[in-house]
């Protein structure tokens, strides 16, 4: 049958209708090319928890990581911190022929009205500057807000742009002349303008009030007003006002530089604690600092590994850094004489009262452990910081201020709370994080309290504005002058004096990793903070103050801070190495050997150098470096734990229901361990020790023979693994299998076995003493061998006798032998009835049915069918004498055993009486009478 055809698809119309679609489709090509680079935009500007893809570069963040600039509030939601605009550049604009760099403003001195302004002139034009003259002026009102003191910070002329008025110059002119002009090429000419501000009236406590520098002339013989303008700012104090106590806080911190292994990754450390170094700069401006007291005003954050591996440098054997050239041993150093000095300068600073508390071991990242679930991290760090910082200031831990520095002092509440637990009593947070619950005009006071789980804690505020101000300057030639930041870093300082009356504790946090780019810079921030408005205090100064904490907002941690947090990836890679690490503490320092010396040079440093591979310095691009030593620490481990083997055979069998399986435990390491070996088996049916612990020294190998029990016959999986005292497993390999094959048969089999061989045994007995029984045979013919005797007539034999009187097998006599008493058979003489007898078998005994029994029988019954009226012979009936008996007797076995005892001894071979008078079914060529069966019938 033919299918049906399909209809033909009808073709689509190209007319006008298709041509009328292109400009539709022309469109949407369009918009998708617009909408789909905004939408990838977004989507790469985003910020990626975990990831190293960040959103906006911050640049004052410590770790050198990418931070968010946009001014934005912190809402509850997280977001981005807002942050500070920098210091006002020298001039206005790239318009100006003339740049002028402030160095210094010196403000006019209790009871003076004289300010001074030094600094430099410069130009990058061809042509020649001319007639050269500079005025100063004043802006008014005053600076009423530090909002308002940063807009003019970063814009002079910002709207509303204040009233300047010009102040007349110490010679009473109105302009200063510049007789000597600034070249193109040549070095920036340095000025200094003095003024008087004559009349005007002094704040009632402290004043900020902006600064114009201005410089206008001729350029080209043509004039040019102005030439060049710079903005900075004066502080007026009346001296009347209380001071606003300031804590600073400096770190010194460096990047982990210190491996499992004993080694430091590089010498750069070296040239941190030189004189000229950036850690001996900041810890000479910590020195300089003090209170009126004469107490180190500066408090110092220490990090632990820092001071580790300082120490290490004052080896007096000297001490060795990785390099690609130097082998496994390194590149060899002389003990550092700037590492010992760089130590007891710590230990002088705090015997003098200076504040110094510990940073987390290795700096590490708090809250991205935290986040990442690895407390135990946590809390050895932040515990281990405090013992080795203790033991460098010869303290005990419990006196140690107790005290926590997050990165860039940002925490979210799960992180205080941990913190907390750990029995930290003080936490320093950023400001922009800690809110109060509602807008104040002013600065707040830095001392508060934050509820935990644990019981509150004390935070301190760090003022996020006064560390940026103090670490904008960065030497570069097209930055701000180290003399704008200056003067800005005291404006703010004063401004939050005049905001209020009442003075209000301040917390300064400088960044990790800060690095002043001259010798005194530090000295000079930290300097500037003593003056009329503001004093520096120890970091409990706050607690003298007598102020009742203010209770803040709820803490917001940004999301462009939870993406700079080291990945949970990474996190969780350095925790398994790090478990790994931990787990050889009980082989490597078993008991009595756990002492404290034998973890620190054994166990510890494997420990140490993964926390550090936790820290915030690998943020970032610098994540590789962290990776890096980590590897180092896993193949130290991996070393150990592939160097304690177990040896043994595939297969084992067993003979017997005990047995023992060899097995060799080798250490290839160069410590001294001691493992524990565990023994299991799939099958229940062996069985075999739970656990043996061993001892073995470097190098050594151990034979152990591990006794086992098999319940039955079979192959049985038997696994042996590598435990510490602990139980913990020191390898993920798969355990080591021996298979044990046993032979032994279960309790059923083998009492089937014996039962057997019991019933065969005791068979084979009864078959031999049936055989070996003198009586036996005897017994079998008097039973039935022998015909019934004639009634009457004598009783019969054991058989007939023969000629010489003996009896003839079979109990017959011969029937042509005639005795005394006995008549003979009829028979001619010479017949075959005088012929030899043929021999006779003994027949056995008389079956008393018809039926044949299948054995041959002798058949009596022809000497009554020949002659009924004759009776048998007599002959053999009559009892012979015992040689006779013996001799039949003898005869019987010998013909069984079908033994020829000579023809001396034979029958007659069928010739004579006996063949004569054998009876019709008598067979005479073998001597036996077949066998009868009964025939059917009468």
């Amino acid at each position: 049958m033919t299918a049906p055809r399909r209809p033909a698809r009808r073709a689509r119309p190209r007319g006008a209708s298709g041509a009328r679609r292109w400009p539709a489709r022309l469109a949407a090509v369009v918009l998708l090319a617009l909408v789909i680079p905004v939408a990838g935009g977004s989507a790469a500007g985003a910020a990626i928890r975990g990831g190293l893809v960040e959103r906006i570069a911050r640049p004052d963040s410590s770790t050198g990581s990418p931070r968010s600039s946009t001014a934005s509030s912190t809402d509850e939601s997280g977001g981005s911190l807002p942050s500070s605009p920098g210091s006002a550049s020298s001039s206005t604009g790239p318009g100006n022929r003339v740049t002028v760099t402030v160095d210094e403003v010196q403000a006019p001195a209790a009871g003076s009205s004289v300010v001074s302004v030094q600094g430099t002139l410069s130009t990058s034009g061809p042509q020649p500057l001319t007639d050269l003259r500079m005025s100063l002026s004043i802006g008014s009102p005053a600076v009423t807000s530090r909002g308002r003191l940063e807009t003019l910070a970063e814009n002079g002329e910002a709207r509303p742009q204040p009233s300047y008025r010009q102040l007349p110059l110490s010679g009473g002119q109105s302009t200063q002349p510049l007789s000597d002009p600034p070249v193109q090429g040549a070095d920036p000419v340095r000025f200094m303008i003095t003024s008087d501000l004559g009349a005007s009236a002094l704040p009632v406590r402290v004043g900020v009030y902006p600064l114009r520098v201005k410089v206008t002339g001729s350029v080209g013989g043509q004039p040019v007003a102005p030439l060049g303008v710079a903005y900075t700012f004066l502080v007026r104090s009346s001296g009347q006002q209380q001071r606003t106590p300031v804590a600073v806080v400096l770190p010194l911190a460096d990047q982990p530089r210190l491996r499992s292994d004993g080694l430091l990754t590089d010498n750069e450390l070296a040239d941190e604690v030189k004189p000229t170094g950036r850690l001996y700069r900041l810890l000479d401006a910590a020195r300089s600092t003090v209170t009126a007291e004469g107490r180190p005003a500066v408090t110092l954050a220490v990090d632990p590994t820092l001071v580790q591996a300082l120490q290490i440098m004052t080896n007096p054997d000297g001490y060795h850094y990785a390099s690609p050239g130097g082998g496994a041993d390194g590149v060899k150093e002389p003990q550092s004489s700037d590492a010992a000095q760089f130590l007891n300068d710590i230990k002088n600073f705090a015997d003098a009262g200076g504040g110094v508390f510990a940073l987390p071991y290795g700096d590490a990242d708090l809250a991205a452990l935290v986040h990442a679930q690895k407390l135990d991290t946590v809390s050895y760090a932040v515990n281990t910081g405090q013992v080795v910082l203790a033991a460098l200031l010869k303290r005990e831990p419990a006196q140690m201020a107790s005290v926590a520095y997050p990165v860039d002092g940002l925490a979210d509440t799960a992180t205080v709370d941990v913190l907390r637990q750990l029995k930290v009593g003080t936490v320093l947070l950023d400001d922009r994080i800690l809110r109060p619950g509602s807008a104040v005009p002013y600065t707040p006071s830095a001392t508060y309290e934050l509820p935990t789980s644990a019981g509150p804690i004390r935070a301190l505020a760090t003022d996020h504005r006064l560390a940026e101000i103090a670490t904008s300057f960065d030497g570069r030639a097209d930055g701000p002058s180290a003399g704008v930041v200056l003067t800005h870093f005291r404006a703010d300082l004063a401004m939050i004096t005049a905001e209020q009356s009442e003075p209000r504790f301040q917390v300064l946090a400088l960044p990790r990793g800060w690095n002043p780019p001259t010798d005194d810079w530090a000295k000079q921030v930290l300097g500037a903070i003593d003056s009329d408005y503001s004093v520096p205090v120890p970091l409990d100064g706050g607690a003298g103050q007598n102020q009742s904490p203010a209770r803040r907002g709820v803490l917001v941690y940004p999301a462009d801070a939870q993406a700079r947090e080291l990945p949970v990836t990474y996190l969780d890679a350095v925790a398994s190495v790090r478990d790994e690490a931990l787990a050889l503490g009980p082989v490597l320092c078993p008991p009595p050997k756990a002492t404290r010396t034998c973890r620190i040079d054994r166990v510890d440093p494997m420990s140490n150098a993964l926390v550090t591979a936790t820290s915030v310095a690998w943020r970032g691009g610098r994540m590789v470096d962290g990776v890096s030593l980590s590897q180092q620490v896993d193949g130290n481990v991996s070393a150990i734990r592939n160097g304690i083997q177990v040896v043994a055979s595939r297969s084992v069998n067993l003979t017997s229901k005990h047995g023992l399986v060899p097995i060799t435990l080798e250490n290839n390491t160069k410590f001294e361990v001691t493992v524990v070996l565990a023994f299991s088996s799939t099958h229940s049916r062996l069985r075999s020790p739970a656990r043996e612990t061993r001892n073995l020294p470097s190098g050594q190998k151990a034979q152990i023979e591990i006794e086992v029990d098999a319940e039955g016959a079979g192959t049985f999986p038997l696994e042996i693994r590598r435990l510490n005292l602990d139980g913990q497993a020191l390898s993920t390999d798969p355990p080591t299998r021996v298979l044990v094959r046993s032979t032994v048969y279960g309790a059923i089999a083998t009492a089937i076995t014996i039962g057997a061989v019991s019933v065969l045994l005791l068979a084979v007995v009864v078959r031999l003493a049936r055989r070996l029984r003198p009586g036996a045979r005897r017994t079998a013919d008097s039973a039935g061998g022998a015909p019934e005797p004639i009634a009457g007539g004598p009783a019969a034999s054991d058989g007939p006798a023969a000629p010489d009187g003996t009896a003839i097998p079979g109990g017959l006599t011969d029937p042509g032998a005639a005795t005394a008493g006995v008549a003979a058979l009829p028979g001619r003489p010479g017949s075959e009835s005088d012929a030899a007898r043929p021999p006779f078998r003994r027949a056995p005994a008389a079956v008393a049915s018809g039926w044949s029994t299948g054995a041959p029988t002798a058949d009596l019954s022809y000497a009554t069918r020949r002659e009924p009226s004759v009776a048998p012979a007599a002959r053999g009936l009559e009892p012979g004498t015992d040689q006779d008996r013996d001799q039949d007797r003898d005869q019987d076995l010998d013909h069984d055993r079908g033994w020829d005892r000579g023809p001396e001894h034979q029958p007659d071979s069928g010739h004579g009486a006996a063949a004569e008078h054998a009876g019709p079914g008598w067979d005479v060529a073998t001597g036996e009478v077949p066998a009868r069966r009964r025939r059917s019938g009468p």
